[in-house]
């Protein structure tokens, strides 16, 4: 961004905000159509009064008069329905842009943050006397996790100016009794997981207040040791154990095919909730996130909100280090398995009428839910679960006011009703036909301050991203014909939204040597590939060793990244006389399996990639850096009936594309997949 434009945005939204904060004496919404959700219908032809942050008046246009000194908002057209509330969120600073805007702009005027720390109650005050602009933040004290010393006697400590606590998977039951006795002993609510020693049962008998994810409930339908003594990082892989024994977990999760044992069981989870009246809190959109980013990373990768997450979750992402595919690595089936029957569990939920509370679990960094844009998914997971459009919006309104009164003792936001808190959204299309319409707003009111759609875009404009994101790395290559080149690649990351390469003004290099002197690197013509949103460079010889310098340049931004050289290892090429399929082969199988030799070389960890390609240079698979892997089964559906591929086996030092330094490569093998696959 040139300096002009950033100027035109600071004054842009200099002046929006100057008239959010004008000390309006009434705010006026004239003939919309208002979505009040205190009952399933649309009452068309209304007018709004706001004074301060409280509703006014309600009424049609002909019979409530609007002060001629109001703020008028046209909403002719339009639906006025309350702002949404996202009930479990973690707020970090870590974001390249503020959580905060990212609500508002999606319509989200209330959340309540799960593990609380004292800025969030400095944030909470300064937005409540105006000071800041932002949704209304509930906030929980910072979480109780069970492990620790005398973890009971930690809640008293804790309670200080927070709206609740949240109590952990690993307490023991006595702890759990312990710690529930004592908040009770304040008033202060509780919400949690249901701890693995514990149970719903325990829970129940001892009365916390909220389950804090709807998955929670899924431990129960599995087989284990409760008493078991474990370390808190045992807990979860021993139940999984007994989760992949108990259950056909590649067949998938289907309600209809339990045997009897498992419905009565399913049943009498549900059962014993109804009768405790205890809310649970949806947060159904991680499961949907981690089986895409386990089973269509492409996806996730293309989604637009991608572009918002911090650059190191990214990294690790495009890594393999990325939280759920450490944790799933190896039993990627079981979660697919795992989001069905979480689903499943929110459609009994919903049948046994158990108050439901929507939440995301966005904000961490670490799991890829990106705040304010993640509660559009989740209510559209609802309506897929079975909810109608009016049902999903009263989780995210009515609902959610309802978890904030049994916390606070006040139920003030929700509906659009005479003395509720002043939080709208104002959409172009009806919201009870549609759950996305809400995504479409003209403007979004929290507690009284009107903010225009043209501001809401400007504080989430990805314009205001830091520079161009990119990687970049220097490779040592050692070729099939024995030579030896400097590969190098620049990786652009989703956060550039410019039209890929033609935005791309240029790209620059320099190696710096370990003398501290600072040589240009001539750069040859790139080689563009669309599918991976990189520009590859090839230069004759080894690379200098030393650290290289990149910049980057495009549509009045510059990016920056090094990567270092520090050692040339000529390591031995695979040898493809061992290679299965040979050159040339008919493959029948329709999962075929690759093979190929061990390469050789003293004191290194040696990793191997599997690449297949079509012969205009199209990639269709390719496996990741794998240590010890000499063969690798394709699955079947990748490789199509009669047609011809390329492969090869690339050589590597390194499991992580910015620290690999040396590789080799085999040649290009063909094959051809059979007309009819067996």
């Amino acid at each position: 961004m040139n300096t002009i434009q950033k100027i035109w945005i600071v004054i842009l939204i200099f002046l929006l905000v100057t008239a959010c904060g004008e000390d309006e004496k009434i705010i006026a919404f004239k003939n919309v159509n208002l979505v009040p959700m205190n009952a399933g219908k649309i009452v068309e032809n209304q007018t709004v009064l706001v004074k301060g942050d409280r509703i006014f008046k309600i009424g049609p246009n002909d019979k409530i008069g609007i002060p001629q000194d109001a703020k008028l908002i046209e909403g002719r057209g339009a639906y006025l329905m309350p702002g949404l509330a996202d009930m479990h969120v973690h707020l970090r600073s870590d974001w390249p842009l503020s959580q905060l805007d990212m609500y508002l702009a999606n319509g989200v005027t209330t959340i309540r943050d799960l593990d609380g720390r004292e800025f969030m109650l400095k944030l909470r005050d300064e937005i409540k006397t105006g000071k800041r602009s932002g949704p209304a933040i509930y906030v929980a004290a910072p979480i109780i996790y069970g492990y620790e010393q005398n973890a009971p006697d930690l809640i008293a400590g804790r309670i200080s100016g927070y709206d609740c606590i949240k109590l952990y998977s690993y307490f023991s039951r006595e702890d759990f009794h312990k710690a529930v006795q004592n908040a009770k002993k304040l008033d202060l609510y509780t919400v949690g997981h249901i701890p693995f020693a514990v149970g719903l049962d325990g829970i129940i008998a001892e009365g916390m207040d909220e389950i804090a994810h709807v998955e929670e409930l899924s431990f129960e339908l599995i087989d284990f040791d409760k008493t078991r003594d474990l370390k808190p990082e045992d807990w979860l892989p021993y139940i999984i154990k007994n989760a992949m024994l108990q259950n056909t977990i590649s067949s998938g999760f289907d309600i209809e095919n339990l045997n009897n044992n498992q419905k009565k069981r399913f049943s009498a989870v549900i059962g014993k909730l109804k009768s405790a009246d205890i809310p649970v809190c949806t947060t159904l959109v991680v499961d949907e996130v981690i089986v895409q980013k386990l089973f269509a990373p492409e996806r996730f990768r293309a989604r637009p909100e991608y572009r918002y997450l911090p650059a190191a979750y990214r990294q690790a992402f495009l890594d393999g280090k990325e939280k759920h595919q450490v944790q799933f690595g190896g039993i990627e089936g079981l979660a697919p398995f795992k989001y069905e029957l979480d689903r499943a569990l929110l459609v009994e939920l919903h049948r046994a009428g158990i108050p439901i509370v929507l939440g995301t679990d966005a904000g961490t960094g670490g799991m890829g839910i990106v705040p304010g844009f993640s509660l559009h998914d989740e209510l559209r997971i609802l309506i897929e679960s079975g909810l109608t459009p009016f049902e999903a919006i009263k989780t995210a309104t009515v609902n959610a006011s309802a978890i904030v009164a049994r916390m606070t003792g006040k139920n003030d936001f929700g509906t659009i009703e005479a003395g509720k808190r002043a939080d709208f959204v104002l959409v172009n299309r009806n919201p009870l036909e549609n759950v996305a319409h809400i995504k479409e707003n003209r403007g979004v009111m929290a507690a009284g301050n009107w903010y225009e759609a043209a501001y809401l875009q400007a504080i989430v404009s990805p314009s205001l991203f830091p520079g161009i994101p990119f990687e970049g790395s220097v490779i040592h290559v050692r070729r099939p014909d024995d030579s030896f080149s400097t590969d190098i690649e620049i990786l652009m990351g989703d956060g550039f939204h410019g039209n890929l390469p033609d935005d791309i003004d240029s790209i620059s290099l320099t190696v710096t040597d370990a003398s501290g002197k600072i040589t240009p690197v001539s750069l040859p013509s790139y080689r563009y590939f669309d599918q991976f949103r990189s520009f590859w460079f090839s230069l004759d010889g080894p690379p200098k060793l030393g650290k290289y310098s990149f910049a980057v340049t495009g549509k009045g931004l510059t990016g920056t990244a090094v990567d270092f050289q520090t050692r040339n290892r000529i390591i031995p090429l695979p040898d493809s006389s061992t290679f299965s399929p040979v050159d040339g082969e008919v493959v029948m199988s329709k999962a075929p399996e690759f093979s190929w030799a061990a390469v050789e070389y003293p004191d290194l960890d040696i990793y191997y990639r599997l690449i297949i390609e079509e012969p205009s240079g199209r990639r269709v698979y390719s496996t990741g850096r794998i240590s010890n892997m000499l063969s690798h089964k394709v699955s079947d559906g990748v490789l199509k009936p009669g047609k011809t591929y390329l492969w090869m086996v690339r050589v590597l030092d390194s499991p992580d594309w910015l620290e690999i330094q040396n590789r080799s490569e085999s040649e290009w093998l063909t094959f051809k997949m059979a007309e009819v696959l067996e």
